[in-house]
């Protein structure tokens, strides 16, 4: 269960709060800025078992052991915890406990700073005796902790200007931000309403709230037109004319294709042109008139040729009448978290030549993982890598579950904030009826013991690390039991392969593109893209929100399953389970790369890994609706 606000709040604050505690985690945890955690006396009657203290750039330089007195310059923010966030393996400093990582699930709604007040503090949860705890010699005794405004801007623009960042970029972080801000505002006005077990797939793909759970600019949609308002779950598909010789085309793409845009043509009494020497392309309605702009030889057809899509989580998949079994990936030309949303020539090279020879001989359990394979694809060609990008369509296989089976996006399962549950609760509680600690305890180990089993032998045996985020990963379910059957892993897009290591294990040749990010230079570099993603992102998630973090429980099955399926003499144990060698792991850093305006490449730090996370040391108990306790939930 998902902690609660002390109190409720308005729709902008909690829109803010989404957005701030992000920010926040991603600074800290990245080490752009250092933390401390402070915590309350044991019997201190608040929501928070303490504080954390982030300082200002100004220290970052400064030895890790801080000896000095601080100043209230020092301070960039103070924010009460709902739990203790994972400390560094340190003794504690004399400003507190060395914060390693911290999750926005750990913050309470309100966020501090330190300004010139001699009143009592206002319009807060908590009392100033209640940070006496800092216990620093501050430059005066008028400076009290007050409470920040919600808006995440003012903490982005204060970051922005101590680190002097260049206008255009911090501008352009900003407004990326706002857009955020602007989009989960928005998701919260219209809330959905909970799917079910026997929900279509669909419906689950489109219930998402909020999406991913630590990047800042989770929401924002930065579209090229002034349009406040889009339905991004319905857009229609439009289609051009390009001549055959301006495309590479892998499979039968136009089979499938030429069909869906006839059958647009002939539902508003019109018919395609019969020239051999075109090729028919759908364009997601958003990036019509980019194309059109770009390519001189793409020719519009007429605009009462269309079909309607329903998007699925990712926003560029979508799902269209007439194309049975497959759904279609689009480039849409805007930047989503932080992301310009284009494929590249790589990808739509991969993904079919991956399906055909790479996918069948790959070393998975066909009982618990499903592969969803990309046939073919169609690409712009004999232009620049960051034009062609912008004019790509892929053809992706559809997972068809049993008649008595149901699939539902991972992500969907550790959303809340539904219109018809209570808050708090997430989808996964709700539809699969986890209402005590002992059902939650079932459903968390089988869950980790099954996507072990299915997504880690590729990366043990194969050298390939999959892209296993929540929102990559279908969870595959009885719709009478509710028993979880295995999973379906779709978007071929963003694996690591080791090319060497999979040659030698299907014992074919794979030949891939010159520069293509997915080759790695070592087997060991395909680690950290599945521990981000599976371990950091999937995993972690569904742990906490079934509250099985801050006890340490829910890591403790992941090591167990870990231990079963990994052999003690290769190289991921080494990296991700001998204590002695991987008490940190290259975490994904998504402030950095932004700041250094990586997207393909990522940029890596250390963090703490969580498997070895044992569980925090000032955690308090709580009480769910149904009386049992959980070490999560607050109330």
């Amino acid at each position: 269960m998902i902690p609660l606000e002390p109190s409720p709040l308005s729709l902008d604050s909690r829109a803010a709060y989404a957005i701030w505690s992000r920010l926040l985690s991603c600074l800290v945890t990245e080490a752009l800025l250092r933390a401390f955690y402070l915590p309350f006396p044991p019997n201190d009657r608040t929501p928070a078992v303490g504080i954390m203290v982030v300082l200002s750039t100004n220290l970052i330089s400064e030895q890790p052991s801080i000896c000095r007195a601080l100043v209230a310059s020092d301070i960039y923010a103070i924010v009460p915890l709902y739990r203790e966030p994972v400390l560094r393996p340190s003794l504690p400093q004399r400003h507190g406990s060395p914060v390693a990582l911290v999750d926005p699930l750990d913050m309470l709604p309100e966020v501090y700073e330190l300004i010139e007040h001699a009143g009592p503090v206002s319009s807060s949860i908590f009392s100033l005796q209640q940070f006496q705890v800092l216990n620093w010699k501050l430059d005066s005794r008028k400076r009290v902790p007050w409470p920040r405004i919600f808006y995440p801007i003012l903490l982005w623009s204060r970051f922005a200007g101590e680190l002097v960042l260049p206008v255009e970029q911090r501008t352009s972080i900003q407004n990326e931000l706002a857009s955020s801000l602007h989009w989960q505002k928005i998701a919260y006005e219209n809330p959905p309403t909970c799917p079910s077990i026997r929900s279509s797939s669909i419906e689950w793909e489109q219930s998402l709230v909020e999406g991913h759970p630590t990047h800042p600019m989770h929401r924002a949609r930065m579209l090229p037109f002034d349009m406040p308002l889009y339905d991004w779950m319905h857009p229609k598909i439009y289609f051009v004319l390009v001549p055959r010789s301006s495309l590479n085309i892998l499979g039968d793409f136009e089979a499938s294709i030429k069909p869906l845009a006839s059958a647009a043509a002939q539902s508003v009494g019109l018919r395609l042109p019969d020239d051999d020497s075109m090729v028919i392309m759908p364009v997601h309605e958003i990036q019509v008139n980019a194309i059109l702009a770009k390519f001189s030889d793409a020719h519009a057809l007429d605009p009462r040729i269309n079909m309607a899509a329903s998007a699925q989580s990712s926003t560029r998949t979508l799902l269209v009448p007439g194309l049975s079994g497959m759904s279609l990936k689009l480039s849409v030309g805007v930047t989503i978290s932080s992301a310009l949303r284009t494929i590249s020539h790589y990808t739509a090279d991969f993904g079919p030549r991956f399906s055909e020879v790479v996918v069948p001989k790959l070393a998975i359990n066909p009982e618990l993982l499903t592969i969803e394979r990309e046939p073919a694809s169609a690409v712009y060609r004999g232009v620049e890598p960051d034009l062609a990008k912008h004019f790509t369509a892929i053809l992706r296989e559809c997972f068809q579950p049993n008649q008595d089976e149901n699939v539902v996006v991972c992500a969907a399962l550790l959303e809340s904030g539904y219109s018809d549950i209570p808050k708090g609760v997430s989808a996964m509680e709700h539809a699969f009826s986890l209402d005590t600690v002992e059902k939650k305890v079932e459903f968390l180990d089988r869950y980790i013991q099954l996507a072990c089993e299915a997504l880690i032998p590729p990366l043990i045996h194969n050298g390939v690390a999959f892209e296993a985020h929540a929102q990559n990963v279908l969870a595959r379910f009885d719709v009478t039991t509710g028993r979880l059957l295995g999973f379906v892993i779709r978007d071929l897009g963003g694996l690591r392969v080791h090319p060497p290591t999979l040659v030698k294990s299907i014992g074919t040749e794979f030949k891939f593109l010159e520069g293509h990010c997915v080759a790695t230079a070592t087997v060991e570099e395909t680690y950290p893209k599945f521990y981000h993603t599976f371990i950091n992102n999937h995993i972690q998630r569904l742990i906490r929100v079934l509250g099985m973090h801050y006890d340490g429980s829910g890591w403790d099955m992941l090591r167990r399953r870990l231990k079963e399926i990994i052999p003690a003499d290769h190289g991921l144990y080494k990296a991700w389970l001998d204590p002695s060698t991987s008490s940190v792991v290259p975490g994904k850093c998504l402030m950095r790369m932004r700041l250094q305006g990586a997207y393909r490449d990522y940029v890596y730090s250390p963090f703490p890994n969580l498997i070895h996370y044992r569980g925090a040391s000032a955690s308090k108990l709580g009480e769910l609706p149904n009386g049992k306790v959980s070490v999560e939930t607050s109330q």
